[in-house]
């Protein structure tokens, strides 16, 4: 299964539509146990996500692959103590422009075994094609969702260098499930297309990732055990048609981006 639980919300009020706040110690059990029962085995989580790697730690998390990003000042080290493990699968850069000056750091964390696979966190795929052209990263993510399209010509020569991808912001923070009627102003140039989504926003944002086959693993959040079974039950349905929902506005499509909601 290409499912990876995203762990932003352990840690920290992530998320336009989240009302929940951080997820409760209790839940964060019940969630990875399900995790386990449904044989997803890939966790993503990262320093500046609050407390979360230390939550995680407080967790046996030997049947998972954890992967991490680190700021230029954040340490391996720090995430394997928080972690309680001795190496991960993956470590990224979490800033795309930080990579010329810690590659070398990366590169030696691999020669050490402290981790399996090396890359970055990517937002703007001009840089990523300059990365991959100068550095051979071993894995990267990259947000992709129905709207935000403007990563999938990369694709293809990602795999053809045997880089590992994995995709964020499949649901655009909750941006793609929330009702048509409480989503805000901000967003009224791209109202028209959300007014196109189908009843099933969940398996119709989902899908679109799921079926594309240079995808290695999906990342997503939740703030419950009941958010995720919703999304196991609709990764299994059907396929859609996404090409008339794709936007090229970044004012729209990057959450880094949306500075007046």
């Amino acid at each position: 299964m290409k499912l990876c639980l995203g762990t932003a919300q352990f840690g920290l009020n992530y998320g336009i539509s989240n009302k929940a706040g951080k997820v409760a110690y209790e839940e964060v059990e019940k969630i990875l146990d399900y995790c386990n029962n449904q044989r997803i085995y890939t966790i993503d989580t990262a320093q500046a996500y609050g407390e979360s790697e230390k939550i995680l730690g407080s967790f046996n998390l030997s049947n998972f692959r954890v992967i991490t990003k680190i700021a230029h000042t954040g340490k391996i080290e720090d995430s394997l103590e928080n972690l309680k493990l001795s190496s991960l699968y993956g470590i990224l850069l979490h800033n795309e422009n930080e990579i010329d000056i810690n590659w070398q750091r990366l590169v030696d964390y691999k020669s050490q075994r402290l981790v399996k696979k090396i890359g970055v966190s990517v937002y703007s795929p001009d840089k990523l094609s300059s990365i991959i052209d100068k550095y051979p990263i071993d894995i990267v993510q990259l947000p992709l969702n129905i709207l935000d399209q403007r990563f999938l010509f990369l694709l293809d020569k990602l795999k053809d260098k045997n880089i590992e991808v994995f995709v964020r912001s499949i649901f655009l923070q909750g941006l793609l499930l929330m009702d048509f009627c409480q989503v805000s102003d901000y967003f009224n140039p791209i109202k028209p297309i959300l007014s196109k989504l189908p009843h099933d926003k969940l398996g119709f944002a989902l899908n679109f990732v799921k079926n594309i086959d240079e995808i290695d693993g999906i990342v997503f959040g939740v703030t419950s055990k009941q958010e995720l079974e919703e999304i196991c039950t609709a990764y299994h349905k059907k396929t859609f048609n996404y090409s008339e929902y794709s936007v090229d506005d970044e004012n729209m499509i990057n959450p880094s981006m949306w500075r007046h909601l």
